[in-house]
């Protein structure tokens, strides 16, 4: 039997910056996620397992652009 891991996550669409929406030669519009693992020692984090936020850019990583948090989530081992 094989065993997995799922995410559920909740983000909140209002948030999403229209800039960072683009589309795609399917003519569907897309944005990129980027997900960050909160270590399991981190005793301030109770609810979520992870965060989801905007990916930014090399450029605006660099000019150190505020990451734009629009939620987190949970993981869960399937067996």
């Amino acid at each position: 039997m094989s065993t997995g891991r799922l995410r559920t996550m909740n983000i909140c669409l209002s948030d999403l910056p229209k800039d960072k929406i683009y589309t795609a030669g399917n003519n569907k519009k897309y944005i990129s996620l980027t997900t960050f693992d909160y270590s399991p020692d981190d005793e301030r984090i109770k609810d979520a397992d992870f965060s989801v936020s905007v990916t930014r850019t090399p450029q605006e990583e660099n000019d150190k652009k505020p990451i734009i948090f629009l939620g987190s989530g949970c993981i869960h081992n399937i067996t």
